[in-house]
């Protein structure tokens, strides 16, 4: 938990309606270890492998879907079912693996011809 005057210091930090700080190192620290406090909570509620899994799309669009849903709610108001269903959204319809496994056997086959 921050302290009194660390939370001063990052609230005379936060950026101004042009986008400038005075502090600019201390804002993005900050910025960085809410990123990363996000990522446990996100990483716990999925598992290591579920995450390992992942394919680069896979992970792309994950990552905008809980970026979309972080911008709604604060992330201690999200539950782990809500991350888990993000999670199965988008590997098990937007994106299966099957799927982009036969996409790429599609484009390699083009490529061959």
């Amino acid at each position: 938990m921050l302290t009194k005057k660390e939370l001063e210091n990052i609230i005379e930090a936060w950026p101004d309606d042009r986008g400038h700080s005075n502090n600019p190192e201390l804002f993005e620290s900050w910025i960085e270890r809410e990123r990363r406090y996000d990522a446990r909570i996100i990483q716990n509620a999925l598992g290591i492998d579920r995450i390992h899994a992942l394919s680069e799309r896979q992970k792309n669009l994950l990552d905008r879907n809980l970026s979309e849903l972080l911008r709604s709610k604060d992330i201690t108001q999200v539950s782990d079912a809500e991350i888990v269903g993000r999670y199965e959204l988008i590997t098990e319809h937007v994106s299966p693996i099957r799927l982009e496994a036969a996409v790429e056997d599609y484009k390699r086959r083009q490529k061959m011809n």
